[in-house]
């Protein structure tokens, strides 16, 4: 009496509570995340074992025992989030919604048990729908008034997940105005074939690093006004010009930060420049110590970044910009204006004139007029390996730049090296 009794991996008792499921899973879970816990692993691997084991160990559970989503989300995935958490140095003001969505809309694609619940019961409802056996097919009938109908909506494992991306997506749009900003407006800006190199660049970066990637996309870095928000400091002020220190004002707004942002812009562009320099016989003028400069062709009113001169007497006009993510289209079109008239000019000297466009972010995401930058290294004969390394370099540049600046605020600038890696 009170006790159950387990039959084909399935608990039974007196009341059909599945207390037994219950105790079990949660044995499991504290056994696996705890275990996981303590491996000397990279966060991101952490996180891989996470969603390819430790679901896969509990899906038969999750199958065969009647459970409630609700029970689900609130006592499995509460556990593991807390776990995730620790491993990515999140506050609990931190919304996880950016974790969840696909590497291609900047997430790290992992799934909470709730989800994955309702994956198991879809397979579940679909197995007893579509069986040849008509008594089996009379039973799916027969619970479609049971706890389990919300589920029958679902047709594939596949639908349970596009709809809740949609549902992480929505809710970084529409409801979590300041998390959510990043995703907003690089969801509308960038270039979305570069989006899954990014996520190849950030899931090479060191633990500290690629944390401050996760925290700075949901805006949960311990800046001024943060701190203030969370009442763990009195003032808001950056300590240098006392505007509302932000995270746009730290990394790409701070008036008395331009030389950080300068020594940032001038390591990605002496990435380029050198990449250039080995890899195609093209002239090459950029604006940075050690190379010719681009005035001796343009002239002193305009001073471009980069410039390319192929053996053809085809001119590239490379500008690049590195700004906070809700600028990234508004600096496209400044610099499109600014140099409207230089690349009119240029034309009666050279067969063609193409004006290359480059405006990344802080965080090393890419604006969509960059298409014009790939056109130009396709031309320079450059094939898609050397490509997509120069484009991963480039992230990795912006991301550990941004992350030695944001170490560095309130703090007085030391005028480092290049950034070279």
């Amino acid at each position: 009496m009170g006790e159950s009794f387990k039959y084909l991996g399935r608990f039974f008792d007196f009341d059909m509570s599945d207390q037994g499921h219950k105790s079990e899973l949660m044995s499991l879970i504290d056994e696996l995340m705890s275990d996981i816990d303590h491996k000397p692993l990279h966060p991101k691997n952490k996180l891989i074992l996470c969603n390819r084991y430790v679901l896969s160990k509990i899906s038969w559970h999750l199958t065969v025992a009647t459970l409630s989503k609700t029970w689900v989300t609130e006592t499995i995935d509460s556990v593991i989030n807390q776990y995730i958490r620790k491993w990515l140095e999140i506050p609990i003001s931190g919304t996880l919604s950016n974790i969840y969505l696909t590497h291609n809309k900047f997430g790290l694609n992992i799934l909470p048990a709730s989800v994955k619940f309702i994956q198991c019961q879809t397979v579940l409802r679909n197995a007893l729908k579509t069986s040849p056996n008509d008594s089996i097919k009379e039973l799916w009938k027969s619970t479609n008034n049971h706890t389990n109908i919300q589920y029958d909506i679902y047709n594939s494992t596949k639908e349970v997940l596009k709809d809740f991306h949609s549902g992480q997506e929505d809710k970084l749009q529409h409801r979590l105005i300041c998390q959510g900003s990043f995703f907003s407006n690089v969801a509308k800006f960038s270039f979305s074939q570069l989006n899954t190199l990014w996520s190849a660049a950030q899931s090479k970066l060191p633990k500290n690093i690629f944390n401050f990637t996760i925290r700075y996309i949901n805006n949960s870095l311990p800046t001024r006004k943060n701190l203030t928000r969370w009442g763990l400091a009195s003032s808001p002020e950056c300590s240098f010009c006392l505007c509302p220190e932000t995270l746009l004002h730290v990394v790409a707004g701070c008036q008395s930060y331009l030389q950080r942002f300068t020594w940032r812009h001038d390591s990605i562009l002496n990435f380029l420049a050198e990449t250039f320099q080995t890899t195609n016989p093209c002239q090459l003028y950029a604006d940075l110590s050690g190379h010719k400069s681009p005035s001796i062709i343009t002239g002193d009113l305009y001073r471009p970044d980069l410039l390319l001169i192929t053996p053809n007497e085809d001119l590239y006009v490379l500008e690049l910009t590195v700004g906070f993510e809700s600028n990234l289209h508004n600096n496209v079109k400044r610099k499109k204006a600014k140099y409207k008239d230089l690349i009119e000019d240029q034309r009666g000297h050279f067969n063609s004139v193409k004006f290359v466009n480059l405006s990344m972010s802080s965080l090393g995401v890419f604006d969509k007029e960059c298409f014009t930058f790939l056109e130009m290294l396709d031309t320079i004969g450059m094939d898609k390996r050397q490509q997509h390394y120069c484009i991963k370099k480039m992230t990795s540049y912006a991301i550990r730049a941004t992350y030695y600046i944001f170490c560095c605020r309130n703090k007085e600038w030391t005028n480092p090296e290049l950034l070279n890696i």
